[in-house]
Order: C-alpha cells, then sequence, then structure tokens
C-alpha cells in the first residue's frame, strides 16, 4: 500500500502522536503536531510524518493487521504495531486547520 499517497489528505491537519510500549515500560503521553507532510523510505519500509521541513517520526511498516488506518467516530488513526520493539505507534488525525 502506498501510506504516503494515502495519508497525504492529511497534510496540514492538526495530528495526535502516541508511542505505546507494550512492555510495561513507562508511557510515553500524546503530543500533538501539525503534519507537514508524509513520505516512504526509499525501501518502503518506514512511513516518515514530517512536523516541520527538517523534524519527522519515522514509523516502521508491515502487512495488515500490524499496520492500519483504523476509521471511527472520533476520527482516524494510523496504527502500527512493530513486533520486535514491542511498541505500538498511534497517529490520530484530526480535522484539517
Amino acid at each position: 500500500m502506498e501510506w504516503n499517497v494515502l495519508l497525504s489528505k492529511y497534510e496540514g491537519s492538526r495530528i495526535t502522536v502516541w508511542i505505546e510500549d507494550l512492555s510495561g515500560e513507562e508511557q510515553t503521553q500524546p503530543k500533538p503536531f501539525t503534519l507537514f507532510k508524509t513520505a516512504l523510505t526509499d525501501n518502503h519500509a518506514y512511513l516518515q510524518f514530517y512536523f516541520n521541513a527538517g523534524q519527522f517520526l519515522s514509523v516502521p511498516l508491515f502487512d495488515d493487521p500490524l499496520t492500519k488506518l483504523e476509521r471511527g467516530q472520533a476520527g482516524d488513526c494510523f496504527v502500527s504495531h512493530d513486533l520486535q520493539a514491542n511498541l505500538r505507534y498511534h497517529i490520530y488525525f484530526e480535522e484539517r486547520v
């Protein structure tokens, strides 16, 4: 799946990023950002969520159901579950700004 194309419609919108540690370690708090752009790495193994021209978060991509876009009443959420690192990435999309 071309995640960067699918998620490009959210560019310019507010997002909330939460990286969930499934090993039971101390949890991070969700953080708000504005999505500048998305880009795939050359090997298509990661999707980069840019917050500005130089700052981004790389999220690993896996086959469904480990990486998916969940659609809900509260909005859409991109989720990627990295079994090896025992992390789950959540990118919540809010309405466009």
